[in-house]
């Protein structure tokens, strides 16, 4: 016999809502009560304008890595405690020495990284930006990060190094007491592992590490961000181990309507993302029942496991409370008119029935500045202007490069292997591309031919 209490735990819980989504008798459009979805502010303030490139996300996470405070207590080096623990023959050596500190910490601010212990001092804007920054700080963390510090701490330790500078930046540098808890989680556990075996390999060949460790948190940063939005849109059909294509030119190449590029790349992202906020909200509105209020960070397909592990009265009643809710209480606030119940709905038609009352709600400039916080990442790290076809998605040739060493954890792999390789990592070519990177390849002596006729061809390690 099915316990009717028990039935009750998967409805809506209308006091946690009413909690959450009215002020002053108003209807909020909040977000981030259970379910944390992506860093992209919707005030323009402290939107992450990236000026200094992905330097204060990249220091951010090495100080958590390294156990210090995400915002540091000191962000600049003390001259004075420096110069009071060292001992100069005369006043021009120690004035010498003040000035050498001074220069170095001037080329930090400027992002000029010469060594893994720099990076903790790399600094946070002064501005309202810095809430922008620290959350793409908590996003990359908790997505990429979390569960393997013990595994990536050790390489951005700059043991081998034990110059004079390396060790003023330890001394100035203080212990974060508390453990660091993202409020993100991760959604693709197989790119969470296959960025930290990315990580530990590139950290074989230290410069190369350090000069393109940007790249490779900026394209995994694109993946996760993009195929969020792409795979939110499908509800319940959520798939986190198969990523969509989204097609990429090389930053050199002519862009053509026609092109895979066009259709599937910057134009299809930016359509995808233009009414995403709609999710936002609505994922914070339906994980509020006591059957999953210890449970954080639940999309549509999360909760179509637990309702089916739950049983389906357990799902019909949760179905049935959904449109309750869009029609009693939703309705009463925005005073639109939303679907009703009938005996077929499904869990899927139900979320996609909410999102859509809640995005008739919404007004255009909420939708509009949201994505535009992601807009802003695009055309920093992946635009290519392609006249009258707008922007597009492209990559530069260090950009490929970190990805292809990355793929390449031998001595050579199969060029046909290398393709399969790059679409694991969010890059995706078609033919003409293709050929285009071939000829990189072999303009910079990494091809490796087997036969006469070049069907046997391999790519040879980059690092």
């Amino acid at each position: 016999m099915i316990n009717t209490q028990d039935v009750k735990n998967f409805e809506l819980d209308w006091k946690l809502l009413e909690s959450f989504l009215i002020q002053n008798k108003g209807y909020r459009y909040s977000r981030r009560k259970n379910t944390f979805v992506l860093p992209l502010p919707t005030r323009e303030p402290e939107r992450s304008k990236f000026e200094s490139g992905f330097w204060p996300i990249t220091g951010g996470i090495v100080r958590l890595l390294s156990n210090e405070p995400l915002i540091p207590e000191h962000p600049k080096l003390d001259e004075n405690h420096i110069l009071s623990i060292g001992k100069f023959d005369s006043e021009e050596t120690s004035e010498w020495f003040k000035y050498f500190i001074k220069s170095q910490q001037r080329k930090i601010e400027e992002t000029e990284i010469s060594s893994l212990s720099q990076l903790p001092l790399l600094t946070l804007s002064e501005k309202k930006e810095r809430n922008g920054q620290i959350d793409f700080i908590n996003y990359v963390y908790g997505t990429l990060i979390e569960g393997n510090e013990e595994f990536l701490s050790p390489l951005f330790l700059d043991e081998n190094n034990d110059d004079l500078l390396t060790q003023i930046f330890r001394s100035s540098r203080s212990t974060n007491k508390s453990t660091f808890n993202s409020p993100y989680s991760c959604l693709f556990p197989r790119l969470k592992e296959q960025f930290k075996e990315d990580l530990i390999h590139l950290s074989t060949n230290p410069k190369f590490f350090l000069d393109n460790l940007n790249h490779l948190f900026i394209q995994y940063t694109f993946i996760l961000m993009s195929q969020t939005v792409l795979q939110t849109n499908r509800f319940t059909k959520f798939d986190n181990d198969k990523l969509i294509p989204l097609y990429f030119l090389m930053e050199w190449e002519k862009a053509a309507r026609w092109r895979t590029s066009y259709t599937n790349g910057y134009r299809l992202l930016k359509e995808q993302v233009k009414d995403f906020y709609k999710h936002e909200h609505a994922l914070n509105i339906v994980s509020q029942t006591p059957a999953f209020q210890s449970q954080k960070n639940l999309y549509y397909h999360h909760i179509d496991e637990l309702l089916t592990t739950a049983g389906e009265d357990s799902k019909k009643n949760y179905i049935q409370s959904l449109y309750h809710w869009m029609n009693n209480f939703y309705t009463q606030y925005k005073g639109i008119e939303t679907p009703h119940y009938n005996a077929d709905s499904t869990l899927d038609e139900a979320f996609r029935d909410l999102a859509e009352a809640i995005s008739i709600g919404l007004n255009k400039e909420l939708k509009s500045r949201y994505p535009a916080a992601l807009d802003v990442f695009l055309l920093k790290f992946y635009r290519k202007h392609g006249g009258s076809l707008g922007s597009l998605l492209a990559v530069n040739q260090e950009q490929l490069l970190t990805l292809i060493a990355c793929s390449i954890k031998q001595d050579k792999i199969e060029l046909n292997r290398l393709w399969i390789e790059l679409e694991l990592r969010g890059l995706f070519f078609d033919h003409h591309s293709k050929e285009e990177i071939v000829g990189l390849l072999d303009k910079l002596n990494y091809l490796e031919k087997k036969s006469d006729s070049g069907d046997a061809q391999y790519v040879k390690s980059i690092l």
